[in-house]
Order: structure tokens, then sequence, then C-alpha cells
């Protein structure tokens, strides 16, 4: 099914998938024309900043946005067959997955030979950011846990009350600016800047920065509260999405 969806994203379209690398860079360019010069943001290569938080929200507001509707769209496959009705949000998951990653790939040969270029890296200290980004992998899974959690827990929701998809439609959009990802959160004062550490992307997208662009974290503590409220809706999806499905049929 992982697949399936690989395959359908990109078919019948010409460029096939650069899409997975054109997609966030004209992301990139429209927002950081705006925020760059019309609400300045003071930031180090803020094109690069934008990217790196592009790349995994993409992949997190995707994933979610196709999976909470997924039960009604896949209706005739679920009242046909009998197997795990889990597979077919983990297969919109991984898909999503596999492009963020190739995406990732290019970012991180980008950002290496940013340095080597503007920087003059030695070969020591080229080695040191290359073995810096491993730091990247663990992220990349807590991300998972957290798209996988929230994917769950909508999609479940959803097949009984059909108003959850409207308001994830909604909410998305204002979820985006909710995360630093056009801004960091010194900009903010310092209420507002705790205050969205509620929202467990924050921490994540900081986390990503931090690593790939060395900025600093705006409260290391509450990146721990991140990682826990990360475990607890992985969890909770997770039981809701097992407990209702039974019931997909008589409610699709």
């Amino acid at each position: 099914m992982t697949l399936k969806e690989i395959k359908a994203r990109y078919k019948k379209a010409v460029l096939g998938f650069l899409w997975i690398f054109l997609n966030p860079v004209l992301q990139m360019l429209v927002i950081g024309f705006i925020f760059q010069f019309f609400v300045p943001v003071r930031v180090d290569n803020y094109f690069l900043f934008l990217f790196t938080g592009l790349l995994p929200w993409n992949f997190f507001s995707y994933s979610v946005m196709k999976n909470t509707p997924i039960m009604t769209n896949e209706r005739s496959m679920i009242k046909k067959s009998n197997f795990p009705r889990e597979s077919i949000v983990l297969a919109v998951v991984f898909s999503n997955l596999f492009h963020m990653m190739i995406a990732w790939m290019l970012l991180l040969l980008v950002l290496i030979g940013d340095k080597v270029v503007t920087e003059h890296y030695s070969l020591t200290q080229l080695t040191d950011y290359s073995i810096r980004l491993l730091y990247t992998l663990p992220l990349i899974g807590w991300l998972t846990l957290l798209t996988t959690g929230f994917s769950l827990l909508f999609a479940a929701l959803n097949v009984k009350y059909r108003d959850v998809n409207f308001l994830v439609q909604a909410v998305m959009p204002l979820w985006f600016y909710a995360t630093p990802i056009v801004y960091t959160l010194q900009l903010l004062p310092e209420f507002f800047g705790s205050l969205l550490y509620l929202n467990p992307m924050t921490g994540l997208i900081e986390l990503f920065h931090a690593v790939v662009l060395m900025q600093p974290v705006y409260d290391p503590e509450l990146v721990i509260l991140d990682v826990f409220l990360s475990v607890v809706l992985f969890f909770l999806g997770c039981w809701i999405f097992i407990r209702e499905a039974p019931y997909f049929d008589d409610w699709v």
C-alpha cells in the first residue's frame, strides 16, 4: 500500500519526483520573499532556515490532512476486506516519509556545500558538521511518531464525527503560524514563546533548526514537554483507533 501511494502521487506528472523538492522550494521562495523583505526576520541564511522547517512541516501536515478523511474515502475497501485498518493510515505516513527523506538528503547536500563555499570549512570542520547532521535521524523518528499519532486519532474520530475533517482543514493553516517555521521564538514576548511549546511541533522545529543551522533553542526544558506530549498523543491515537476500528464498517 505504501508503494501504491508513492507511485500514485506523481503519476502522469511531467516533472514526476522532481516535485518532491520543487514544491517546498516554491513555498520557500514565496514565504521567504514576504518575510525577508516585508516582515524582516533577523536570521542568518533565512531561506535555508525556512526550508529546514518547511520539510518536516509539509510531511506532518500532508499526512494528517490526507489521513483524517481516509476511512470514509476508502469505504469500499473497508467494507469488502478484513485487514488491519491502521495499515491504510500507515501507508500514507510512510509514503510521505519516503518523499520527505529524498528532499531531506538533497537539503543536507546543499547545507554541506554551503559550508564549503561560503564559510570555507576545513575537512575536519566539515566532518564534524556531517556527523552533527546525523542527530536529525532521531528527530525524524520523533516527527514520524507524532504524525502517526495525530493521523490515527483524527482518522478514527472523523469516521463518527465528519466535522473533524473540516476542523483539521481550517486549523492547519493556523497551526503553521503557531509553529516557529517562518520566525524564531526569540522575536516573541516571553509568555507567547513559552505558550507555543504546548504545540509539540514547536520543539521539533526548534531542534531541527538547532542541529542543522546551529540556531539557539528558546527553552530546552520545554522541549522535554513536547517529547512527553508527542508520546502521549501517539498512544492516545493508537488507543482510540484500535477501540473504534471494529465499528468502522457500521459508520462509513
